[in-house]
């Protein structure tokens, strides 16, 4: 870390972002004191913030923070009815789109009513890469400052332009009430025919790629947005397109440490608060367990894909990795898993291999029943709902910080 370059430094106003075992007794000591010792109670530990947090929780509201849904097509205000359904549905966070963004103004209303509505604070999350996937660009002049795609700024092998392009988005988003970025794409582009990535990579080789996406989630942060590297293992070198089809990451292990793996980890050395797993099976990196039975068929095929795999999240990500921050799906409406799950399955699928956010479910209230339902029925227990908890209360605390 200390090798890295520092991005801020040029910037007149920074965000403020031995154990010696005890002496034996004397020779001369008697082995029977005189006096009995003092019972002294042990002093017990502190009750974790986190914690504290989580016990006002009722269940509901604890498998609410784990989902992210969309919200209705073209909604751009808090009506009665979604005021209504946040009371029903007490999720943890919603995603914007286009649809839902008309001004500034607007934005800032939206969001603004949203979290007053929430007892618990959102973490109310678009996709502003820049380029292609913008959401919230138009509303914004930045002739001064233009907001280039990925791959034109890692042509330009300026990873200060990545910083910039990063920092000057997230202060978009905050001046909307937006506190979550699912940006930047640490997928690195070496299939042509892949579409669906494309301009949104910074590019096909891992160094470059890495140093921009590392600069890239330096910006977010500074700017005081959580921000996302996405798609995990890698979409880049896929053919599919996971809104359609399940992706398939055709290589092997010397491939994965040396190309597709290396961005991801600059961007957790940078400090990035999520990493979004991708609808990508991995034929050749087999190591998984069926968690449920429906899911052997796809393991025996090789065709499980990451969101359900423990491996890919436990053990990899998590494991050999060390991320310790959220983990969240890419959106499980996507065509790679609702044409061959339902709705609960793909729930529990990604909450037990490790997931901690579902983003946009197909349907709310299948995604609710199913979570609870399992946990009544001791599919999953109350530690491995407050591992999740934890890291969503940490990742608010960042936003408050």
């Amino acid at each position: 870390m200390s090798n890295e370059p520092d991005y801020t430094a040029n910037e007149d106003n920074q965000p403020q972002v031995s154990v010696s075992d005890t002496a034996p007794l004397s020779p001369y000591s008697s082995p029977t004191p005189a006096v009995p010792p003092l019972t002294v109670e042990p002093t017990p530990a502190p009750i974790c913030e986190a914690d504290l947090w989580i016990e006002g929780l009722t269940l509901r509201e604890k498998i609410g923070q784990l989902i992210m849904p969309r919200l209705p097509w073209q909604t751009t205000q808090l009506t009665p009815a979604l005021h209504e359904w946040f009371a029903d549905y007490p999720v943890g966070g919603i995603i914007l789109f286009t649809d839902n963004v008309y001004s500034i103004q607007q934005v800032q209303m939206l969001t603004a009513d949203m979290q007053a509505a929430s007892r618990n604070m959102l973490f109310i999350a678009t996709d502003e890469e820049g380029g292609r996937v913008s959401r919230i660009g138009r509303l914004f002049d930045n002739t001064t400052f233009p907001i280039l795609p990925a791959y034109d700024i890692g042509r330009s092998g300026d990873p200060g332009m990545a910083y910039m392009t990063g920092r000057n988005i997230g202060q978009q988003l905050l001046t909307l009430g937006i506190n979550m970025n699912f940006a930047p794409v640490a997928d690195i582009w070496t299939n042509p025919a892949n579409t669906v990535i494309g301009n949104r990579s910074f590019g096909s080789d891992p160094d470059v790629v890495g140093d921009m996406v590392y600069a890239a989630v330096q910006g977010l942060n500074n700017a005081g947005v959580l921000s996302t590297i996405k798609h995990f293992p890698g979409h880049g070198d896929t053919y599919e397109d996971s809104h359609y089809l399940l992706a398939v990451y055709p290589h092997d292990w010397e491939r994965f440490d040396t190309v597709e793996s290396l961005p991801f980890v600059r961007g957790i050395d940078a400090g990035v608060h999520a990493v979004m797993m991708g609808h990508i099976a991995t034929p050749q990196l087999q190591n998984h367990e069926a968690l449920f039975y429906w899911m052997e068929p796809w393991l025996e095929s090789g065709t499980l894909p990451a969101t359900f795999s423990d491996f890919w999240v436990q053990d990899i990500l998590r494991g050999v990795m060390g991320f310790d921050g959220l983990v969240i799906t890419d959106a499980l409406e996507m065509r790679a898993l609702s044409d061959n799950f339902t709705p609960a399955q793909v729930a529990l699928g990604a909450f037990m291999a490790g997931a901690d956010i579902l983003l946009m479910p197909t349907n709310v209230t299948v995604t609710f029943d199913a979570l609870i339902n399992a946990y009544h029925d001791g599919v999953f227990d109350q530690q491995r709902l407050h591992e999740s908890l934890r890291r969503i209360f940490w990742a608010r605390q960042e936003l408050m910080s």
